[in-house]
C-alpha cells in the first residue's frame, strides 16, 4: 500500500500466512486485509495532515496499532507523528485519573 509515489512513503505490513497453491483464499481473511488496509490509510492521511495532533485516533485504529502495529512499517515522518499522538493521549488520561 502506497500513500505517494515515493518509495519512501509506502507503508510495508508483514505477515506469516502462506498462500497454498491451489488453495481457495480464506475470505475472512481477504474482508480483514480490506479493512485493515483502510484504518491504515486514515492512519496515515490523520498524520500526514497538518493539525495532526488535533485529529483523534478511532477505537478501531488504536485496536489495529495494538494487534498488529509490529508487523506495520510506516514512514518515518508518520510513525513519529503517531507516537507523539499516541504518548499525548497517554499523557493526558493518566493527568485526568490524578483527579478522579
Amino acid at each position: 500500500m502506497s500513500i505517494e509515489k515515493d518509495q519512501s512513503q509506502e507503508v510495508k505490513i508483514q505477515t506469516n500466512i502462506i498462500k497454498f497453491p491451489n488453495v481457495k483464499e480464506n475470505q475472512d481473511l481477504v474482508e480483514q486485509r480490506l479493512q485493515h488496509a483502510k484504518l491504515i490509510q486514515t492512519i496515515c492521511q490523520k498524520m500526514d495532515h497538518e493539525k495532526f495532533d488535533q485529529l483523534p485516533l478511532l477505537e478501531d485504529e488504536v485496536k489495529l496499532l495494538s494487534n498488529h502495529g509490529e508487523t506495520i512499517e510506516f514512514p518515518k515522518y508518520i510513525a513519529a507523528r503517531l507516537i507523539s499522538v499516541l504518548a499525548t493521549t497517554i499523557n493526558q488520561h493518566s493527568f485526568m485519573e490524578e483527579y478522579l
